[in-house]
């Protein structure tokens, strides 16, 4: 990864951390809905990661799991992967190495249980 995507993807974040500080997605309009639950009521993994990320802007880590566990759990283990590569391996991080985990079989398959174990209550 070249610097300069380096630093816009860390400015990137900083912004978005900027938004979720200042904006509850649990009220705001533009905030985006899902449109897997929309049409069928069903959640899908991602519904309530805003909030999920909204509450742990604002240190609330229990909130964010009652919204999305796993969103809440993913960030974290992401953000350590990013820092180990960075300090560790002495270099840029590897941001399709996240990617390739996340739509890996084993990915796929935590993401569908999720989503089936959320949806069956």
């Amino acid at each position: 990864m070249k610097l300069s995507t380096a630093v816009g993807a860390v400015l990137a974040g900083v912004a978005g951390v900027a938004v979720l500080l200042s904006f509850d997605p649990a009220t705001t309009w533009w905030f985006p809905s899902c449109p897997l639950y929309a049409l069928t009521g069903w959640q899908c993994p991602l519904c309530g990661s805003l909030r999920a990320l909204h509450a742990l802007v604002h240190g609330a880590p229990l909130v964010a799991l009652a919204f999305n566990p796993l969103t809440t759990v993913g960030i974290p283990v992401g953000l350590v992967t990013l820092g180990h590569d960075v300090m560790w391996r002495r270099h840029t991080p590897q941001l399709h190495r996240l990617v390739a985990l996340g739509l890996s079989p084993v990915g796929l398959t935590v993401a569908l249980v999720f989503t089936v174990l959320r949806n069956v209550r």
